[in-house]
């Protein structure tokens, strides 16, 4: 009914150009092996609304994977922000065939010259993934590169979930009275779980101690509260199923 999965790969670049024809915006990229065969090993696509409009959103994005669960496996990269209504944004995907630095850094090179300059200044919200982490100083010098609390609380190795409510709480205060109140309330009852969190740079997780101006931590507290708590992990839940069908065919979701 949808096709077999080695039949979709070869659809690919006419499916790109069709994509092309009804946005003329569109943009795509793919890599394949020096072969004679030429092996799919990654692509890139964003349309062209997304492009245009970006400028005029938060300046917050959140990079993230999922895996790809049919015949051939690998793994589906994404960015997202959240639009003036608080309603997810979807801004570029690509498709590889692991997750490695070597991915990242082409998933997010291309993402920068459609959407950034090499001097941008925005925030980009992700897992510690190592690859991530040394991504993005390379490709975003002037970015500032913050961690997902959600995978941080998840880390944290502790029964108590007031530990986790505690740090959720550090996290989003504002003021230094609010965040040392919840890291003291974490350092009476968790005093191990504290000793984790304190080994993680403040800057990089924490909405009082982002490095950027007052105007723009407002903006991040909103977007970050909304894509760690609810927006981006729906997203994520929602590509599961398309992750298991043939590759186009699971582009549907995303505009196709």
């Amino acid at each position: 009914m949808r096709g077999n999965f080695e039949y979709v790969y070869q659809l690919l670049m006419s499916y790109f150009a069709e994509a092309r024809l009804v946005d003329p915006d569109f943009i795509f990229n793919i890599q394949t092996t020096s072969c004679k065969d030429k092996i799919f090993t990654r692509c890139f696509w964003c349309f062209g609304p997304p492009k245009k409009t970006y400028k005029l959103l938060r300046p917050v994005v959140v990079i993230d994977r999922t895996f790809l669960k049919g015949k051939y496996r690998g793994t589906l990269l994404t960015t997202i922000t959240i639009d003036p209504s608080n309603h997810i944004f979807l801004l570029a995907f690509s498709i590889t065939d692991s997750e490695t630095t070597k991915s990242w850094t082409y998933f997010l090179e291309m993402f920068g010259v459609n959407f950034h300059g090499y001097d941008a200044r925005f925030v980009v919200i992700s897992d510690r993934n190592p690859g991530i982490i040394n991504v993005i100083p390379k490709v975003f010098p002037f970015a500032i590169h913050t961690f997902c609390t959600f995978h941080i609380s998840n880390d944290i190795k502790t029964t108590l979930e007031s530990t986790r409510i505690a740090f959720w709480m550090a996290a989003e205060a504002l003021t230094s009275i609010d965040f040392d109140k919840h890291m003291n309330t974490i350092r009476n009852t968790d005093p191990v779980s504290l000793q984790y969190i304190l080994g993680i740079p403040k800057e990089i997780w924490s909405n009082l101690y982002i490095l950027m101006s007052r105007y723009v931590v407002t903006l991040y507290c909103s977007t970050y509260h909304l894509l760690n708590e609810n927006s981006h992990y729906n997203f994520i839940y929602i590509l599961i199923y398309s992750c298991m069908i043939p590759f186009v065919i699971c582009l549907c979701p995303f505009g196709f």
